[in-house]
């Protein structure tokens, strides 16, 4: 099974840069039922129904203690059957048809007794029964081959027969006409020789043979005896006769099925759907990921979220993302560097999983569904549209906007001039600190820490222990930056404000012109 997103759900950049396709990649099997997958957004009600259906399932397998691997192994025995089901459902069914859904109904019921009480729909399971009884009365070989009655099996032994001796003496036609030709011949194919073949006067003067000149080629033939036509002509006879009696079997056994058609159709839909259930369990075991807790309330609560592109990067020094976001708006601020941008990929790299139906990369999420989540990164605007890095901006806040959508904004205004910007982002986060969504922006304005009624994170900045002014390559700074975030209450912001300076200490761990570092040690002194 190969897991795809609809088209433009994630823009292309993104959907590389955070590792969405590698994600994906951990849910490939092959696993003939499903060979493709599109996943699609889903509303509100039906992603908190999948996800409940997913949290019974795996309740009942941990109760059970169900093996999933052996549960997978099983699943991929199960042939597809969608290219069936119009002939099912047309009374059309043909012999190797049967094959396939014989195969079907014997595996799948292989599979039932492994799943013991995780089976699906126990009332529609009983067509798979029926099915498999009128399968088995009607042929042999698991499947392989319609039963004969006493009068099929006379007719198959006769053309047996005579397949048999039309292939003795065909046989002895081509040695005798190889003796008199040298020409190799298959019956019935016309052979093609040229007209400068050197056997040819060979050729037109055998008995055995006939030749038709077409253009500038000799069509050869067999110019067989009566007896051979005899045997050929009796062989069609008996052939058309058994044709007729197999048709007529067929359409019995068509017959027979059909009234479990509707209840197979349902059953067989179930079976894929409690399929890719398994899939994503299974996956969820492998890589420890969860299942998300929905809640009525609006806001979302990440514990040890993880962005897998970054984690297979940083490898062990990798910190996840510990965060709690509350309805209305919040803004994170912070030194440049200090991985603001990251947390605002990680959340969307969670909630884009969750809106498509799959278990997350975290040790727990607790959030309201994210039917719509919306992500600006800023941008030196597109040519293509007419449009500025700041016309975007503005473009991404015309976006219609539902109740309980999730807004993440990078670098709210820094598109435009510091004064603008700054008195835009109070403006639109006065706008949306009442809203019933979640607006989570990062900002280096500090005219929007002291806003009312919204949130403030701060990243932690860089620790230095080394006396200042010693030089470090980018390497080990960025050893050094924490990743981690914290709230900030109102009353600490002015002191959390004051930390912002760390920027200036950072630049001196640099090797700027010494110039330059005495008016930033000016600068940190005054």
């Amino acid at each position: 099974m190969k897991l795809e997103f609809e088209q433009k759900i994630v823009p292309d950049g993104l959907y590389e840069e955070l590792g969405f396709d590698g994600f994906l990649s951990f849910f490939d099997m092959d696993i003939p039922l499903l060979p493709r997958k599109i996943l699609r957004p889903l509303k509100a009600e039906k992603g908190k129904e999948h996800f409940r259906i997913l949290k019974d399932l795996q309740k009942q397998v941990d109760q059970q203690k169900l093996d999933l691997e052996r549960i997978i192994a099983q699943s991929r025995k199960l042939p597809l059957l969608d290219f069936l089901l119009p002939f099912f459902e047309n009374q059309s069914l043909e012999q190797f048809h049967l094959y396939s859904l014989g195969k079907f109904v014997y595996e799948n019921l292989v599979l039932q007794e492994i799943e013991m009480e995780c089976s699906i729909a126990p009332e529609l399971s009983k067509c798979c029964l029926k099915i498999k009884e009128i399968l088995e009365t009607h042929s042999q070989k698991k499947f392989s081959g319609l039963r004969y009655t006493p009068e099929e099996k006379g007719l198959r032994e006769k053309i047996e027969k005579l397949e048999q001796e039309l292939s003795a003496k065909l046989s002895q036609y081509e040695h005798e006409i190889y003796e008199q030709t040298g020409v190799r011949m298959i019956y019935p194919y016309p052979k093609e020789l040229s007209q400068d073949a050197e056997n040819l006067s060979k050729i037109l003067n055998c008995k055995l043979l006939s030749v038709t000149c077409k253009q500038d080629i000799n069509l050869v033939n067999y110019r067989l005896s009566q007896s051979v036509k005899n045997i050929i002509a009796e062989k069609n006879t008996l052939a058309k006769k058994l044709s007729h009696l197999m048709e007529k079997k067929l359409t019995k056994i068509n017959k027979e099925l059909y009234p479990f058609f509707r209840s197979f159709r349902r059953y067989y839909k179930e079976r894929k759907n409690q399929t890719f259930y398994y899939v994503l369990l299974l996956v969820k075991h492998r890589q420890s990921l969860c299942l998300p807790k929905f809640q009525t309330s609006l806001g979302c609560k990440l514990k040890n979220a993880i962005l897998p592109s970054l984690q297979t990067q940083k490898k062990e020094k990798y910190l996840p993302l510990n965060l709690d976001l509350d309805r209305g708006a919040s803004v994170l601020f912070g030194a440049n560097m200090t991985g603001k941008t990251t947390v605002l990929k990680t959340i969307y790299f969670q909630l884009t999983a969750i809106r498509m139906g799959l278990p997350v990369c975290a040790e727990s999420i607790q959030l309201h569904f994210p039917e719509q989540v919306e992500l600006y990164l800023k941008s030196a605007g597109n040519i293509r549209w007419n449009l500025s890095g700041f016309g975007q901006e503005i473009e991404f806040f015309t976006k219609e906007i539902f109740p309980s959508a999730y807004i993440l904004v990078d670098e709210l205004f820094q598109s435009t001039d510091p004064i603008g910007g700054a008195e835009l982002s109070r403006i639109i986060l006065r706008e949306f600190c009442h809203k019933d969504l979640v607006l989570f922006c990062t900002s280096h304005y500090p005219e929007v820490l002291y806003l009312q009624d919204i949130s403030l994170f701060r990243m932690k900045d860089v620790d230095f222990n080394e006396e200042i002014g010693h030089a470090l390559t980018l390497s080990d700074l960025m050893e050094k930056i924490p990743y981690k975030l914290e709230r900030i209450l109102p009353e600490n912001i002015g002191n959390a404000f004051k930390e912002s300076r760390k920027p200036l200490y950072i630049a001196l761990h640099f090797p700027l012109a010494e110039s330059i570092k005495e008016k930033i040690r000016e600068q940190l002194k005054g």
